[in-house]
């Protein structure tokens, strides 16, 4: 696991200040991180607009970086949480898919577009991410991973959709694609 300690902030650069910043390399170091620190966050690419992803003690997710699983024939992927939206578009575009719900930048995580339950210009018909979200593996702060959908840890569900990282850390994401 990478540890530096510097200045950071998030895409409005205010406020900016000094954190200790953890990259795990897996679910292992991210086990490790949350169980050593009593107050921590975890963090995207750091493009939330206001202060949600600061802290004294912050975790990036952005090693968690690799597409599990992409169903071209139902359009359904799994990833990291780590994955960039634009990473997702470069596979699933050639394969005649598209997300149902697109922010207006590319450069957020899956885990920070569930955590921000974020939206986009068809919010009107199509909703927020999570209309869109089947299910997700989520670590909470003893080190234990939830599987949840709307079926399974409903609430935990919920809570974490546009929860801005308070229920955990999301690890990894399955969500339905459109053509």
């Amino acid at each position: 696991m990478h540890i530096k300690t510097g200045t950071i902030t998030n895409w409005g650069r205010y406020p900016a200040i000094r954190a200790e910043l953890a990259t795990p390399a897996n679910r292992d170091e991210v086990r490790e991180y949350i169980v050593a620190h009593d107050r921590m966050i975890a963090r995207g690419n750091g493009r939330c607009y206001g202060d949600a992803a600061l802290s004294a003690c912050v975790l990036s997710t952005l090693a968690l970086n690799k597409v599990l699983r992409f169903d071209k024939e139902e359009g359904i992927v799994q990833c990291e949480s780590g994955v960039l939206l634009s990473g997702l578009l470069d596979l699933i575009v050639p394969a005649g898919w598209f997300f149902h719900v697109t922010p207006g930048i590319k450069s957020i995580t899956a885990g920070g577009a569930i955590a921000s339950d974020v939206h986009g210009k068809n919010h009107p018909v199509k909703g927020c991410f999570s209309n869109w979200l089947l299910s997700f593996e989520l670590m909470d702060a003893e080190g234990r991973v939830h599987v949840c959908s709307r079926e399974k840890n409903s609430d935990l569900f919920w809570q974490t959709c546009g929860g801005m990282g308070w229920t955990g850390v999301i690890l990894s994401a399955t969500f339905r694609l459109m053509r």
